[in-house]
Protein backbone atom coordinates (compact mmCIF):
# COMPACT_ATOMS: atom_id res chain seq x y z
CA UNK A 1 0.00 0.00 0.00
CA UNK A 2 2.58 2.63 0.88
CA UNK A 3 4.41 1.49 -2.67
CA UNK A 4 1.34 3.20 -4.27
CA UNK A 5 0.49 6.27 -1.85
CA UNK A 6 4.75 6.93 -2.86
CA UNK A 7 4.14 6.76 -6.70
CA UNK A 8 0.90 8.76 -6.38
CA UNK A 9 2.70 11.43 -4.49
CA UNK A 10 5.57 11.31 -7.16
CA UNK A 11 3.09 11.31 -10.12
CA UNK A 12 1.08 14.51 -8.87
CA UNK A 13 4.07 16.35 -8.08
CA UNK A 14 5.82 15.85 -11.58
CA UNK A 15 1.90 16.95 -12.71
CA UNK A 16 2.03 19.80 -10.58
CA UNK A 17 5.59 20.67 -12.32
CA UNK A 18 4.34 20.51 -15.75
CA UNK A 19 1.47 22.54 -14.82
CA UNK A 20 3.37 25.76 -13.74
CA UNK A 21 2.62 28.62 -16.03
CA UNK A 22 5.66 30.54 -17.43
CA UNK A 23 6.08 33.60 -19.51
CA UNK A 24 8.41 34.12 -22.46
CA UNK A 25 8.01 37.93 -23.77
CA UNK A 26 9.73 38.01 -26.94
CA UNK A 27 10.72 41.36 -29.27
CA UNK A 28 10.68 41.75 -33.04
CA UNK A 29 11.85 44.23 -35.88
CA UNK A 30 8.24 44.82 -37.95
CA UNK A 31 9.32 45.31 -41.89
CA UNK A 32 6.59 45.98 -44.34
CA UNK A 33 5.12 43.05 -45.24
CA UNK A 34 4.79 41.50 -48.52
CA UNK A 35 1.56 41.19 -50.29
CA UNK A 36 -0.27 38.34 -51.71
CA UNK A 37 -2.89 40.08 -53.92
CA UNK A 38 -4.98 37.13 -54.52
CA UNK A 39 -8.18 37.82 -55.48
CA UNK A 40 -9.72 41.15 -56.91
CA UNK A 41 -7.40 44.34 -57.10
CA UNK A 42 -7.11 45.61 -53.48
CA UNK A 43 -8.18 43.53 -49.96
CA UNK A 44 -10.33 40.99 -50.43
CA UNK A 45 -10.95 36.97 -48.93
CA UNK A 46 -7.74 34.68 -49.72
CA UNK A 47 -4.96 37.87 -49.48
CA UNK A 48 -2.06 37.54 -47.37
CA UNK A 49 0.68 39.79 -45.83
CA UNK A 50 3.52 37.54 -45.32
CA UNK A 51 6.52 38.62 -42.75
CA UNK A 52 9.89 37.21 -41.39
CA UNK A 53 12.17 38.84 -38.82
CA UNK A 54 14.49 38.15 -36.18
CA UNK A 55 13.42 37.55 -32.43
CA UNK A 56 15.33 39.07 -29.49
CA UNK A 57 13.90 38.49 -26.26
CA UNK A 58 14.75 41.85 -24.71
CA UNK A 59 13.86 45.39 -26.47
CA UNK A 60 17.51 45.95 -27.86
CA UNK A 61 18.63 42.23 -26.83
CA UNK A 62 20.66 40.12 -29.71
CA UNK A 63 19.07 38.12 -31.87
CA UNK A 64 18.18 34.47 -30.69
CA UNK A 65 15.70 33.44 -33.07
CA UNK A 66 13.61 33.63 -36.13
CA UNK A 67 10.25 34.57 -36.57
CA UNK A 68 7.43 33.90 -39.64
CA UNK A 69 3.78 34.92 -39.94
CA UNK A 70 1.32 34.32 -42.00
CA UNK A 71 -2.03 36.66 -42.16
CA UNK A 72 -5.00 35.89 -44.61
CA UNK A 73 -7.94 38.25 -45.15
CA UNK A 74 -11.33 35.36 -44.78
CA UNK A 75 -13.82 38.16 -44.49
CA UNK A 76 -13.41 41.39 -45.69
CA UNK A 77 -16.83 43.99 -46.25
CA UNK A 78 -15.13 47.45 -47.39
CA UNK A 79 -18.76 49.07 -46.83
CA UNK A 80 -19.04 48.04 -43.22
CA UNK A 81 -15.32 48.85 -42.47
CA UNK A 82 -14.97 44.93 -41.16
CA UNK A 83 -12.25 42.09 -41.79
CA UNK A 84 -11.12 39.19 -40.11
CA UNK A 85 -7.73 37.24 -41.12
CA UNK A 86 -6.41 34.00 -39.58
CA UNK A 87 -2.90 35.10 -38.32
CA UNK A 88 -0.51 32.16 -37.70
CA UNK A 89 3.06 32.69 -36.29
CA UNK A 90 6.42 30.64 -35.95
CA UNK A 91 8.93 31.37 -33.20
CA UNK A 92 11.95 29.62 -34.06
CA UNK A 93 13.87 29.88 -30.96
CA UNK A 94 17.41 27.61 -30.03
CA UNK A 95 15.21 25.24 -27.67
CA UNK A 96 12.13 24.56 -30.69
CA UNK A 97 10.05 26.19 -32.49
CA UNK A 98 6.20 27.97 -30.73
CA UNK A 99 3.41 28.29 -33.28
CA UNK A 100 0.56 30.55 -32.39
CA UNK A 101 -2.94 31.46 -33.97
CA UNK A 102 -5.58 33.86 -33.46
CA UNK A 103 -8.54 35.10 -35.63
CA UNK A 104 -8.17 39.16 -35.46
CA UNK A 105 -11.06 41.32 -36.48
CA UNK A 106 -10.03 44.88 -37.94
CA UNK A 107 -12.04 47.52 -39.63
CA UNK A 108 -9.87 47.47 -42.48
CA UNK A 109 -8.15 45.12 -44.80
CA UNK A 110 -4.83 46.58 -44.50
CA UNK A 111 -1.86 45.12 -42.08
CA UNK A 112 -2.11 45.95 -38.82
CA UNK A 113 -0.90 49.68 -37.48
CA UNK A 114 0.78 51.16 -34.78
CA UNK A 115 -0.29 50.21 -31.22
CA UNK A 116 -2.69 47.49 -32.54
CA UNK A 117 -2.84 44.79 -29.27
CA UNK A 118 -4.33 41.45 -30.01
CA UNK A 119 -4.35 38.05 -28.33
CA UNK A 120 -4.47 34.46 -29.59
CA UNK A 121 -3.75 30.75 -28.51
CA UNK A 122 -0.51 28.73 -28.63
CA UNK A 123 -1.22 25.99 -30.41
CA UNK A 124 2.09 23.44 -30.13
CA UNK A 125 5.71 23.57 -30.70
CA UNK A 126 8.93 21.22 -31.12
CA UNK A 127 11.73 20.37 -29.13
CA UNK A 128 11.82 21.92 -25.27
CA UNK A 129 8.05 22.96 -25.67
CA UNK A 130 6.52 19.87 -27.06
CA UNK A 131 3.30 20.00 -25.66
CA UNK A 132 3.32 23.77 -25.21
CA UNK A 133 -0.64 25.51 -24.80
CA UNK A 134 -1.60 28.61 -23.48
CA UNK A 135 -2.16 32.30 -24.67
CA UNK A 136 -0.28 35.24 -26.26
CA UNK A 137 -0.92 38.96 -26.08
CA UNK A 138 0.62 40.81 -29.34
CA UNK A 139 1.30 44.53 -28.61
CA UNK A 140 2.76 46.96 -31.57
CA UNK A 141 4.39 49.57 -30.51
CA UNK A 142 3.40 53.01 -31.18
CA UNK A 143 6.25 53.94 -33.88
CA UNK A 144 4.58 50.79 -36.26
CA UNK A 145 7.84 49.06 -36.27
CA UNK A 146 8.25 46.62 -33.08
CA UNK A 147 6.06 43.73 -31.48
CA UNK A 148 6.51 42.62 -28.24
CA UNK A 149 4.74 39.54 -28.08
CA UNK A 150 4.35 38.03 -24.09
CA UNK A 151 3.53 34.51 -24.60
CA UNK A 152 1.86 32.55 -21.12
CA UNK A 153 2.04 29.05 -21.21
CA UNK A 154 2.16 25.71 -19.88
CA UNK A 155 4.33 22.17 -20.93
CA UNK A 156 2.00 19.56 -21.12
CA UNK A 157 4.41 16.63 -21.34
Amino acid sequence: MRKIILIGTLVCLNSAALAQEHTLTTHTMLDAPEYLDLGASGPSVGDMYLRRGEVALSEDGPVVGDYYTQATLVFHDEEAGRSARAFHKEFILPEGSIYTMDFVQLDHGRPVEAEHVSEGAIIGGTGDYAGIRGTYTLRIAPSGDRAETTLRYWLGK
